[in-house]
């Protein structure tokens, strides 16, 4: 099993809005999941990798407005990310670079 976090930035129309991403997967099932906080709230995604780190993820991101249900596509490894996030007629770039945790964060 494979565990990295990152610093992400999800750029939107009216700035930039910065947060975490934990991702734990699995390499020979392809099993994806996480947690994801930002816009002030913590939230579990699930989805699928695949060996070259192709994703599609999952979830809902709760602002203080409202509950928006994504799917997210892009690529994750322990290098960084790269995620499209599709909700509705939007869609939002999310990139992250890797960081050390400290520690250990159920989902």
């Amino acid at each position: 099993m494979t565990r990295q976090s990152f610093r992400i930035v999800m750029k939107t129309p009216i700035g930039e809005r910065c947060g975490t991403m934990t991702a734990e997967w699995e390499n020979k099932d392809g099993k994806l999941r996480g947690i994801m906080e930002i816009l002030e709230h913590t939230n579990v995604f699930y989805g699928q990798i695949d060996e070259t780190g192709n994703c599609r993820i999952e979830g809902e991101m709760v602002s203080l407005m409202r509950s928006i249900p994504y799917v997210a596509v892009g690529t994750i490894s322990s290098l960084g990310l790269t995620l499209s996030l599709q909700e509705g007629r939007n869609t939002f770039e999310v990139v992250g670079v890797p960081y050390a945790e400290e520690g250990d964060t159920e989902f």
